[in-house]
């Protein structure tokens, strides 16, 4: 599903459906309130950092006439402080995957506060080896069965460069989650591919985003982002929260969605939700909320530019 790098504020996140007949589907999501979604309960969170030898080179490492900036530590520095403001004991976890000689292996960094994040060296595994490939599913399941276990909400954020070798056994993994999340055997748990690099996959990025559209449990996982779009702090906080929202938390008593034309497309009398879903002509190649005296203008010709270059290369 393509999405707006940039959405307008106070949009968060835009999803762009192409679908059979004469509209897209466009799912929308304001910027979240994390407090509000985390609520009160016990809240976790882990930060789970590439160690794969592909990405050496981000964490400053340069050869021998000079090093590479840390992108790796800035980025990880920036997500741990804003992840320990919203768990219960205002830490965060961390680790590094992708580790030993295969790429299977995880290591320990530590548990920090938001304080301690922001001068937390992060350069790469310690006690093991860089790893020669990348695999992911030992560090989801180390997420979802140790971090977020007696855990009422978690978070896990993976930082990648995309390339990641057991994606179909991450999926297996994590549909079995995700119905056990549907059929309430286990507490809410949102997981977030970062990718960094040069070489950053984004098809492979979006597969993960998308893997529960079409099937038949309301759950969203995964959502995905790419660091080198981040910004400033509000953009990270967009990638972390952005896809929390949903229909159930109003944001406006009532608001509506129009067309360039001014038509109304959808309307909500009885209070506006955070995450919104209404079909667009393609004709169109922008939409408006409007909410009161208040308006936000958000164009599509992004999303709309990469479909037809990806029909074009069909033939």
């Amino acid at each position: 599903m393509p999405k707006i790098t940039y959405p307008v504020r106070p949009l968060s996140d835009v999803n762009v459906l192409s679908v059979p007949g004469d509209y897209y589907e466009v799912i929308t999501c304001f910027m979240p309130d994390p407090v509000a979604i985390v609520g009160e309960g016990n809240s976790k969170a882990i930060l789970a950092l590439d160690a794969s030898a592909s990405l050496r080179s981000e964490y400053g490492f340069g050869g021998a006439f000079g090093g590479n900036p840390n992108f790796v530590e800035l980025v990880a520095r920036k997500i741990g402080t804003l992840l320990s403001e919203v768990t219960k004991t205002g830490t965060t976890e961390a680790i590094y995957w992708a580790v030993g000689h295969d790429g299977s292996y995880i290591e320990k960094i530590g548990e920090f506060t938001g304080v301690e994040w922001e001068q937390v060296s992060i350069v790469g595994p310690k006690q093991q080896v860089w790893g020669k490939g990348t695999k992911l599913l030992p560090a989801i399941h180390y997420c979802v069965e140790t971090t977020a276990k007696a855990s009422d909400w978690t978070m896990g954020v993976f930082i990648t460069d995309g390339i990641i070798e057991d994606e179909m056994a991450c999926f297996e993994y994590c549909l079995k989650i995700g119905q056990e999340i549907a059929d309430h055997q286990r507490k809410l748990l949102k997981l977030v591919l970062i990718g960094v690099g040069r070489q950053v996959d984004k098809q492979q990025l979006e597969r993960f985003d998308n893997m529960f559209e079409g099937s038949q449990w309301q759950v969203d996982l995964w959502s995905s982002g790419i660091a080198c779009s981040m910004r400033d702090e509000t953009d990270i906080l967009n990638v972390l929260y952005g896809e929390l929202m949903d229909e159930h938390i109003v944001v406006a008593p009532s608001g509506e969605v129009r067309d360039s034309q001014g038509r109304i497309l959808k309307s909500w009398e009885h209070g506006l939700p955070g995450k919104l879903r209404f079909n667009l002509p393609k004709t169109e190649n922008q939409f408006m909320i409007t909410v009161g005296e208040h308006s936000i203008v958000q164009s599509l010709s992004e999303v709309l530019k990469e479909e037809e270059t990806l029909i074009k290369s069909k033939f």
